[in-house]
């Protein structure tokens, strides 16, 4: 085996030498010429450091610097390519740390928006139900809850509206449910800025101010400019939600495969085609199968079905 880096550095300080004339120079070009020979197991000094090139030549350039340059070509590649990730994972370190979460961006509405009670971001879904992904303070989840059944609110209009931002002057003396909650937490009006439609909801951006704005004055461009953080943490929110969801679900239906291919000693893809057959025969999804195998628990029929052939 040889020491691609040790001679690397020999024949580097061959041609460093071979210039010189003078005695010291001479005699350690010998001794440089006789440990050439031997690594390449040539007795010539001319065969022996032109053998050393070729050496050199086959594994790729050398940095000199000690075990990376005289590793194998895949221990190179691999270093590398650690090296590249490392670099790219310190960079989005750096790029990710200042971005604001959702419950960052409504506690900055809070504090610097003008007479702002509070903020909050949540989904009205067609069946009724309310999905809030931040609020603060907490007591805003109650207005939340109630815009759904609401006229005096902004969300029957931004539903009508699907973009954009609606300013709604909430009437204190109307009896109706979100008014007179909004009446006790002091809100008077609702800055509400759409921030996504779904096929069977909407997401909305909701600011409550103790007193009433017009449209154009400067609170509400604020309130506009926060609404646009708010849509990115959002989008980075469900990012991160549906990676770890695949994450999760391929580690299950990986497992299941494993179990299943040792368990009936088949290949990994007939294994998949089991799994995928069961699902089927089951009333259910490969997903389902796989976390109920991964969980260690046997899958269940679907109501009104049985599990025999």
């Amino acid at each position: 085996m040889v020491d691609v880096a040790a001679l690397g550095r020999l024949v580097a300080e061959y041609e460093a030498l071979s210039p010189s004339s003078s005695p010291e120079a001479r005699q350690r070009l010998r001794d440089v010429c006789y440990t050439i020979g031997i690594y390449t197991g040539e007795a010539d000094a001319v065969r022996a450091v032109a053998r050393a090139r070729m050496l050199l030549a086959r594994q790729g350039p050398a940095d000199g610097g000690g075990a990376t340059a005289g590793a194998p070509a895949t221990d190179r590649a691999r270093a590398a390519l650690l090296a590249e990730l490392g670099d790219l994972a310190a960079r989005e370190r750096v790029r990710a740390a200042p971005l604001p979460s959702l419950h960052d961006v409504v506690q900055l509405t809070r504090v610097t928006v003008p007479d702002c009670v509070g903020a909050a971001v949540s989904t009205w879904h067609d069946d009724g139900s309310v999905e809030t992904f931040a609020a603060t303070p907490s007591y805003l989840l109650a207005l939340e809850r109630a815009q759904s059944g609401a006229d005096a609110g902004p969300l029957p209009r931004l539903r009508r509206q699907g973009e954009g931002q609606i300013v709604v002057r909430l009437d204190p003396g109307r009896p109706d449910r979100f008014a007179d909650r909004a009446r006790r937490c002091g809100v008077r009006a609702v800055a509400g800025a759409h921030l996504r439609t779904h096929p069977h909801g909407c997401t909305v951006f909701s600011a409550y101010l103790r007193t009433p704005v017009d449209p154009g004055t400067p609170a509400l461009g604020l309130v506009e400019v926060l609404a646009l953080q708010a849509s990115a943490a959002l989008d980075r929110f469900a990012l991160s939600r549906a990676v770890a969801d695949l994450l999760d679900r391929r580690h299950a239906t990986g497992l299941a495969i494993g179990l299943t291919a040792e368990r009936f000693d088949v290949t990994p893809h007939a294994a998949l085609s089991l799994l995928v057959g069961a699902a089927q025969r089951l009333g259910t999804d490969l997903a389902t199968v796989a976390r109920h195998l991964a969980d260690g628990d046997r899958p269940r029929t679907a109501p009104g079905e049985r599990g025999g052939s």
